[in-house]
């Protein structure tokens, strides 16, 4: 068994306001910040960029103000940007394209590359220079893994830069920067994290040590959607702590078929992946379900009855209710229809075999075909 974990974090309400010292720990002293456009707006974040600018001397700014998830090409632009004024390091507070940003430029600027040539899982590249992750939505788990996902628009499929170089050297979570993000935001990357939980969970390469995480991560952003009390500080210090356990037992084991329709769809359609991972989530674990699988029993905090097959079914249950709550859409309003169902799991299947090997029952493009009729 392999188990590894590697950012520093930093956890607390207001924490970003010390973020001036953090960088500083990790050795940097003209960093080079990329933050969201739409965290522009927020008077919380304005204090925190001028904490920052004020006492670390010249800082580079850059706004990533770029729709969706990035481009490979964006990359490279953002890149370009920072080598005409060499930082030496680099900080990206924003959601999770923003903090993948970060990373893929930090390991351009000490690699003098097409972004292109790194795509995949690349080896034998230099260190970056270092990053700190500053995450604003709660769920991806960007913040801490070395994943970072961008888009090859000439194959239209979602690839990354997959280096374990990319970790970041210190990441900082301040739910304060979360507050001012839309609700519909919040849920998209909470629903994000309960994606990485179940998959990781079920996944065929899990340890013991990883499914703790995965349950943790399970019953905190579970409880913490189930409340719906997202103005609280508590509730998205959960749903922070949810994410992070999320991301460190799916790098540890691997991912099944949501998190595969969820790039599929997300490239297609351009639906948010949180969102994307969410309206396929509940009906794959109905699937493996009803072909035997009980132990998501495990992920029920507050099964009544000792018998796995009956506590799995009340969390099935409580997951009807929780999507009937969040208002978690099925696939019609994305143009598929029962006359489709069978070119959308023949392109799926084609695309991420090495996601459906994961599921802990076999899962075929029959598989894919029950699950997307039932959304449909």
């Amino acid at each position: 068994m392999q188990f590894f974990l590697s950012t520093d974090l930093v956890i607390g309400v207001n924490e970003a306001l010390n973020l001036h010292e953090q960088i500083r720990l990790v050795g940097m002293r003209r960093p080079g910040v990329i933050y969201d456009a739409n965290l522009s707006s927020s008077i919380y974040f304005q204090d925190v960029l001028k904490g920052l600018t004020g006492r670390c001397g010249e800082c580079v700014l850059y706004c990533n103000d770029f729709s969706g998830e990035p481009t490979y090409a964006h990359l490279e632009n953002v890149a370009e940007f920072f080598r005409r004024d060499m930082p030496d390091g680099i900080v990206a507070i924003g959601g999770g394209s923003t903090l993948d940003l970060g990373k893929g430029v930090a390991l351009l600027l000490t690699n003098n590359v097409a972004a292109l040539s790194l795509k995949g899982f690349p080896q034998e590249v230099n260190d970056p220079v270092p990053l700190v992750t500053v995450p604003s939505l709660l769920g991806s788990g960007a913040e801490i893994s070395f994943n970072a996902v961008f888009i090859d628009e000439a194959e239209g499929r979602k690839l990354g830069i997959n280096s374990r170089k990319n970790f970041p050297k210190k990441t900082i979570i301040d739910p304060q920067l979360s507050m001012t993000a839309p609700i519909e935001s919040v849920i998209a990357s909470a629903m994000d994290s309960l994606v990485h939980c179940v998959d990781s969970f079920g996944s065929q390469k899990h340890t013991p040590l990883s499914r703790i995480f995965s349950i943790e991560g399970f019953q905190r952003t579970f409880f913490a959607l189930q409340q719906g009390q997202f103005d609280r500080a508590e509730s998205r210090l959960d749903l922070a702590i949810g994410s992070i356990c999320g991301t460190t037992a799916l790098m540890n084991s691997g991912d099944g078929p949501t998190n595969g329709f969820a790039y599929y769809l997300g490239v297609r359609h351009k639906v948010p992946h949180g969102l994307a991972g969410a309206i396929f989530l509940k009906e794959v674990m109905r699937y493996n379900f009803m072909h035997g699988y009980d132990k998501y029993a495990l992920l029920n905090p507050m099964r009544s009855s000792p018998s796995p097959r009956d506590a799995t079914r009340e969390l099935l249950e409580e997951m009807d209710e929780l999507y009937r709550q969040l208002d978690i859409p099925n696939l019609v309003p994305y143009g598929y229809g029962k006359g489709n169902v069978a070119e959308l799991a023949k392109n799926a299947s084609n695309a991420l075999k090495g996601s459906f090997s994961g599921n802990p029952v076999e899962f075929t493009e029959e598989s894919a075909r029950h699950v997307i009729y039932n959304l449909t």
